[in-house]
Parts: C-alpha cells; structure tokens; sequence
C-alpha cells in the first residue's frame, strides 16, 4: 500500500532535519508531489522488487529518498514529477543508471569493457571503477567525474550482478575526501544460487550538484594473478533525479557533457 499523505508529510520533516545537520539547502514538496513521489516509490522500488533483502533497504531509506527530491527541488528550480515527467521538470525517483555516473550503457559495461570480453580489472590492487577515464566519459583514467546542475543521486547500498561475485571492497573519494573503505565480503558470503549479493550503507551518499566523485574497488589474488582479466558487475542501489530533458535520451552515449549536465568529467 501507497505511504499515507501524512505519513509523507512526517518524513519530509524529518528529512527537513537532516538536511539541517548536513547542511544542504532543500524546498519542500507539495502535497501533489508528495503523492507522486509516495506512488512512484511503492511502485519501482517495492512492488518491482521480489527479493525482500533489496524491498527492505528502499524502505528504510525512504526518507533519504526523498530528502533527495527535496534537494533536487532547490537544485534544479522544477516541480518533482515521477517517473514519466513532463517536459523541463524533474524525474524521479527513478533507480539510479550507471550512465548517469558516467560507467557506461549499463552496469555490466564496466569502463566500456562489455560483459562478453575481457575485464580490464587486475587483481591486489584497487580499479577505477567510477571515475573520468571511462570509454563514456573519454576523460583522464582515475579522476574523479563531477555531478551536473541536473542529477542528484541517493547511494543506499553497492550490488553485484555477477554470478560469482569477486569484489571484496568498495572505497568512496568524494569531493577530494576518502571515505573509510566498504567490505562487501561478495565472494565469501554470496555463492552461486545464494541472495544476490549486497553491501548496505549505514549512512546513505547524496551526490548533488558540483560534488566530485570517484569509486575504486578491490579484487584479491585468489582470482587471479594481476594480469589475468577478472569480470565482476558492481552496481547502486538508491534513487536518482534527473531533469526531464536527459530523460529522453535512449543512447548513454550523448548523456555526458555540459549539454545535459548530469555528468562531466574532471
């Protein structure tokens, strides 16, 4: 069942609260975007989902979620409009893509390297994995990409779509400070036939406009030695809101630049 109108009103002001203490600057929704936000997030993101493990972390970062529309709001000067907004309002919540951090077409793309060739990951060190030098972006290798005037993204959790997943950690540097790193234990804890594998967040990520990000992760020597090429499918799991304009876009290939401004290199 859809959140109730006041119970999405008692969030948003909790939300309110914690974008004080995160010192970011929102505008709330009104009741009717409230409702569409309450409709849309029931629908994609609980209702789509049959593995209760990934049902569970939407909602209990519902709030977060929408304090990033709340966000988005401010941001982008545009009513909040669901999924299929209307023209020069704002997406969302809808999941987040990985063209939209600049990865590739899709999550298995990873730097442009497709599921069905060889991985260019090594083993015992840490990889690029969001970052400028990506086939997409076509930027400098291991700088971080910058989120544009028409993107806010909600990071709840990092998956992998491997069979057999290998990543052992996941390591944040955002806006030039990096994050203590994230152990995913994916390989030991996710075997073959097991739930899919994820790693929850304690506290979620908000990237907003201008804020400069790069993920790296690692992958141990018991999957090969550093020049065997070595395949794993990290992905996020959360909520993105982007500006209708890049919406319409189909082809990842014209997302990144200052044209859309969803994601730029550094």
């Amino acid at each position: 069942m859809v959140v109730s109108l006041s119970s999405l009103k008692s969030m948003m002001a909790d939300a309110r609260a914690l974008a004080d203490d995160l010192g970011v600057v929102t505008r709330d929704l009104t009741d009717r975007e409230l409702t569409r936000f309450g409709r849309a997030f029931e629908r994609q993101f609980v209702r789509q989902y049959t593995t209760r493990e990934i049902r569970d972390i939407y909602l209990r970062h519902q709030g977060e979620a929408l304090l990033g529309a709340m966000i988005a709001k401010e941001q982008m000067d545009a009513e909040i409009d669901s999924e299929q907004p209307a023209p020069n309002k704002i997406g969302g919540p809808i999941p987040i893509e990985a063209a939209y951090l600049g990865i590739g077409d899709n999550w298995e793309d990873i730097n442009g390297i497709y599921a069905g060739a060889q991985s260019s990951w090594s083993t015992g060190t840490p990889q690029n994995w969001i970052h400028s030098g990506t086939s997409l972006m076509g930027g400098t290798a291991g700088n971080p990409v910058r989120i544009g005037e028409n993107a806010v993204h909600v990071i709840f959790a990092i998956g992998s779509l491997h069979p057999s997943p290998k990543i052992e950690s996941v390591q944040f540097t955002i806006d030039g400070k990096t994050k203590p790193k994230l152990l995913t234990f994916f390989s030991q804890r996710y075997m073959p036939g097991a739930p899919r594998a994820v790693k929850e967040l304690d506290n979620c990520y908000i990237l907003n406009k201008d804020k400069t990000v790069l993920a790296k992760v690692f992958i141990g020597h018991a999957f090969g030695e550093p020049s065997d090429y070595v395949i794993d499918f990290p992905y996020l799991i959360g909520v993105s809101y982007i500006k209708e304009p890049a919406l319409r876009l189909q082809d990842p290939a014209t997302l990144p630049g200052s044209v859309y401004n969803v994601v730029l290199t550094t």
